[in-house]
């Protein structure tokens, strides 16, 4: 078995043979044209606050501007500053709450080491309860997302109350190795593809110190990893690379304690419990979550809207953020308009869900 999460391991953090091909391939694919490439990428900071969880855990949380409130939650492994265009661009009208998850950027980890949907979703109506606002919209990410629906299962009285509605972005309601194992499928059978990924987590919590040297070793490959299962077709190498640096700015430790609350959960039957408007935001070419999960989201939760960004990935929130952040600005004026009354909120559970394809730029 130990040979096995060695050999898992290093497949998954790029351990291999054509280490002179893969830097090629790095080398060429950061020499393409990016128009990102000036960007200051996790260069935009906010008023710090330390924040004490439900139990103990301490959250980094930042805010920028005034205004309605916008409560942000980022996917797994990354961080707050993964919302680099939200803070750069909303702000001006919004008072914008980000935090970085437990275990995750300059959050602290649990003493208990809980990582459960649970916590995740304890810490965000932590965060919530912080704000001190009466009606917020939560934009969520990922993982960040699975957590905000985790929250409507576990207070339920959250939403409609304070929670005036949500996005959610590149998310799921169901196991994410599903995703990931379907998005490769030609490539071995599902249970295959299980089997490595669970044994390459596996072998991050049994060994790190060793697991964080491959890791070191397999830059190259985390680069063209990110870029094959975080974006589209034509991504900016500054996008890129950033995610890629982000990514490995989390503890392979964090990896392993967290990943298993990212199998086998189905939150199928909340869906139809979220009683506020949800906008569900989704790159066509998203290969951890994929379309059809944001898809089968927007049919169950009532009045919902489903936002599909062509030739984008994972990583949407940067590849298309002028398209998303204008979505988010006009979803967060209606839900938060003061004059919205019950008879609509009843009227907006009877409509449909509505689709809108918005080209890549």
């Amino acid at each position: 078995m130990r040979g096995v999460g060695l050999l898992a391991g290093g497949l998954l953090l790029g351990v291999g043979a054509g280490v002179t091909l893969e830097r090629a391939l790095v080398g060429r694919d950061r020499k393409r044209e990016d128009p990102e490439a000036g960007e200051p990428f996790g260069g935009i900071r906010g008023t710090p606050v330390k924040l004490t969880s439900h139990d103990g855990t301490r959250l980094h949380v930042e805010e920028l501007g005034e205004g309605p409130c916008l409560v942000f939650a980022h996917g797994f492994s990354l961080n707050q500053d993964a919302w680099h265009y939200q803070r750069r661009d909303l702000p001006g009208r919004y008072r914008c709450v980000f935090y970085d998850q437990r275990g995750h950027g300059r959050s602290g980890r649990p003493r208990k080491e809980d990582y459960s949907l649970q916590a995740l979703a304890g810490d965000l109506k932590a965060v919530l309860d912080w704000t001190g606002e009466e009606r917020v919209v939560v934009v969520a990410h990922s993982m960040g997302g699975i957590a905000s629906l985790q929250l409507a299962e576990q207070f339920p009285e959250e939403l409609g109350s304070r929670v005036a509605g949500l996005v959610l972005v590149g998310s799921t309601y169901v196991d994410t190795v599903r995703g990931m194992t379907a998005a490769v499928s030609a490539w071995g059978s599902a249970w295959a593809q299980r089997t490595l990924i669970t044994g390459a987590f596996r072998f991050m919590g049994q060994d790190p110190v060793r697991a964080n040297q491959l890791r070191r070793r397999g830059s190259d490959l985390g680069y063209l990893g990110t870029r094959l299962f975080g974006f589209g077709s034509n991504p900016s190498p500054s996008q890129v690379a950033f995610i890629d640096q982000t990514l490995a700015g989390t503890d392979v430790e964090v990896w392993a304690k967290v990943f298993p609350s990212l199998i086998d959960f189905d939150l199928s039957e909340s869906l139809e419990a979220v009683s506020v408007p949800a906008l569900i935001a989704t790159g066509d070419k998203d290969r951890l979550t994929p379309p059809a999960a944001a898809r089968y989201m927007a049919d169950k939760i009532p009045g919902s809207r489903l936002l599909i960004l062509e030739d984008a990935g994972h990583c949407a929130f940067l590849e298309e953020h002028e398209a998303l952040n204008a979505e988010i600005a006009a979803f967060a004026d209606e839900v938060l308009a003061e004059n919205q009354v019950p008879a609509k909120a009843a009227a907006r559970k009877r409509r449909r869900t509505s689709v809108r394809r918005v080209p890549g730029s």
